[in-house]
C-alpha cells in the first residue's frame, strides 16, 4: 500500500521562496521597454497615416475622373522615413539596410544602369528599392515582395511575390528586367533554388544580377548562380551594412568587372 502524502491546507503559509511581492524590473530595463513600446506605437501611427494618405489619393483620383494618368504617385519617402514607419518582421527574416549603405547602393545602381528607360527589379529587397526610388525615380522600377505593406509605398511599382510560388508573377515581367537586385530572405539552399527559378524567367538574356546575402552560403552561390544570366557570380568590393544584423554579408555581381563594384 503506498505511503500517504501530507497535503498542506489551503491557508498554510507559503514558503519563503514564494513569499513577498512579485519580482520587479530595474529602472534601466523598464526604460528600455518603455522606449521599445513607444517606438512601436509611433511606427504604427506613421504606417496608418501612409495608408490613409494612399486611400485619400485613390478617392481623389476617382472623383476627378482622370484615371491612371491623372493619379500621380506620391514621391518616395526617404530611407530614414521608411525605417521609422516599417518595422522589421523577423518571422519574414526582414532586416533593413542602414541608411548610409542604402543610399550609396542606390547611387551605385544608378551608375551601373544609367538609362532612365532601364527596367530594374528589386526582389525581396525593399530597403534598396526605397532608396533607389527616392533618389533616382524611374517608371520601370519594380519591387517584388511578399509583404503587402509595401503596396502603400508605390502601388504601381509594387508586385506581390511569394518565393514559395516562384512561377507566379505578372506575365509582362517575363524576360523584362535589365538589372535585378535580390536579397533572399533565408540563408539556405532551398530558398535560393526558388529565387533562381524566378530569376531565370524575369531576367533578360543580357541582364545584370546583383545578389546580397551572407558569406555563410558562398558554396550555394557557386552552385546555383553559375550560368548566364544568373552568373557566374563575382564577389564585389561593396561592404553591406544592416541596421541590426551582425552576420557577415557581402555583394555579388554577374557582369564582367563586377569585382570593382562599390570600390572606394
Amino acid at each position: 500500500m503506498p505511503e500517504s502524502i501530507d497535503i498542506p491546507a489551503l491557508d498554510s503559509p507559503r514558503s519563503d521562496s514564494l513569499s513577498g511581492s512579485p519580482p520587479t524590473l530595474n529602472t534601466a530595463t523598464l526604460a528600455l521597454l518603455d522606449e521599445f513600446f513607444s517606438s512601436k506605437a509611433e511606427e504604427e501611427r506613421k504606417f496608418q497615416q501612409l495608408m490613409a494618405d494612399q486611400e485619400a489619393r485613390q478617392i481623389a483620383g476617382l472623383q476627378s475622373d482622370q484615371g491612371d494618368e491623372g493619379d500621380e504617385e506620391k514621391p518616395m519617402m526617404s530611407v530614414d522615413e521608411y525605417r521609422a514607419a516599417f518595422g522589421e518582421d523577423w518571422q519574414l527574416s526582414q532586416f533593413w539596410y542602414s541608411t548610409s549603405f542604402a543610399n550609396r547602393f542606390a547611387d551605385l545602381i544608378d551608375e551601373l544602369e544609367p538609362s532612365p528607360e532601364a527596367s530594374i527589379g528589386f526582389i525581396c529587397s525593399p530597403t534598396a528599392f526605397v532608396a533607389f526610388h527616392h533618389l533616382h525615380p524611374r517608371p520601370k522600377t519594380r519591387l517584388l515582395e511578399v509583404d503587402q505593406r509595401f503596396a502603400v509605398l508605390a502601388s504601381r511599382q509594387y508586385v506581390p511575390y511569394d518565393l514559395n510560388e516562384p512561377d507566379i508573377f505578372p506575365a509582362e515581367l517575363k524576360e523584362s528586367f535589365d538589372l535585378v537586385v535580390v536579397d533572399p530572405p533565408f540563408l539556405n539552399e532551398i530558398t535560393n533554388v526558388k529565387v533562381c527559378q524566378t530569376l531565370r524567367q524575369v531576367l533578360k538574356p543580357t541582364a545584370k544580377l546583383i545578389l546580397l546575402t551572407s558569406t555563410s552560403i558562398e558554396d550555394v552561390i557557386e552552385k546555383l548562380y553559375s550560368v548566364p544570366p544568373l552568373g557566374p557570380m563575382k564577389k564585389t568590393a561593396l561592404k553591406v551594412e544592416h541596421g541590426q544584423l551582425a552576420n557577415d554579408f557581402a555583394c555579388w555581381g554577374s557582369w564582367e568587372g563586377a569585382e570593382t563594384f562599390g570600390a572606394q
